[in-house]
């Protein structure tokens, strides 16, 4: 399947963690636009309608719009288990499937091809887009030849993000940014020194506590090659 470049004003459902840090440019040219997002975390300055869901469940919500609008060919995927293990609402799907009859595109994030079930996430991307008569466009914008499966296989089961997770971010610093729950559950304060271990890496730096940050997923920008949310062990340094 050949990925597109989106063109300002086509309405789109994204599968786009915090667009506004990662592509600000097409982030700014979806504000002329109708657009959904469906992500683990909000993203204030993108223009959409926000729908929340587990941390890396985007196999799991694909799944399920693809069950609940394409007839016979997923009849052995189970609505209720999709829906409660990804937490999106059966119902909130039937409002992103009524909006996908006026959208024009779907855009997801260039992480999920970190993803370890992405094989089955391009063929539901593909499913919708035929189904719906959509475009598909990845975050970056690479115009490429996305190769799809012939058919979709037994769903990976979503990993446990329980406990302090990070998630991989461009900033403008190399701070660790996060919420006041997030500070509680790690047991930092603004500004501590810390130690952090993930992804065989240890990384010294300071946290800084943002009041615009909601949930239990902090920010750091690091070097990294893989899935962008990782589990972390964090340690003050007196």
């Amino acid at each position: 399947m050949k990925l597109a470049k989106y063109q300002e004003g086509l309405n789109a459902l994204c599968f786009v963690d915090l667009f506004s840090l990662k592509n600000p440019s097409l982030c700014a040219k979806l504000s002329q636009s109708k657009n959904y997002n469906i992500s683990c975390i909000e993203d204030k300055n993108l223009k959409a309608n926000f729908y929340k869901c587990e941390i890396a469940s985007v196999s799991f919500v694909l799944a399920l719009l693809c069950k609940m609008s394409i007839e016979n060919e997923f009849n052995e995927l189970d609505e209720g288990y999709l829906s409660a293990e990804s937490c999106f609402g059966e119902e909130e799907a039937l409002e992103i499937l009524d909006f996908l009859k006026e959208a024009k595109c779907i855009i997801f994030d260039e992480n999920l091809y970190q993803h370890k079930d992405f094989e089955n996430i391009k063929y539901f991307l593909e499913k919708l887009c035929c189904k719906f008569n959509l475009l598909l466009i990845c975050s970056n914008e690479n115009e490429e030849n996305l190769q799809v499966q012939n058919s979709f296989t037994e769903l990976l089961e979503l990993d446990n993000f329980d406990g302090t997770i990070i998630m991989q971010t461009p900033l403008k610093d190399k701070e660790l940014h996060c919420s006041s729950s997030f500070a509680l559950i790690a047991k930092v304060k603004d500004q501590d020194t810390i130690a952090i271990r993930l992804n065989q890496q240890e990384i010294t730096t300071t946290i800084k506590i943002d009041q615009e940050l909601k949930g239990t997923v902090a920010l750091l920008d690091y070097e990294s090659t893989t899935f962008a949310f990782s589990k972390a062990q964090i340690k003050v340094i007196k």
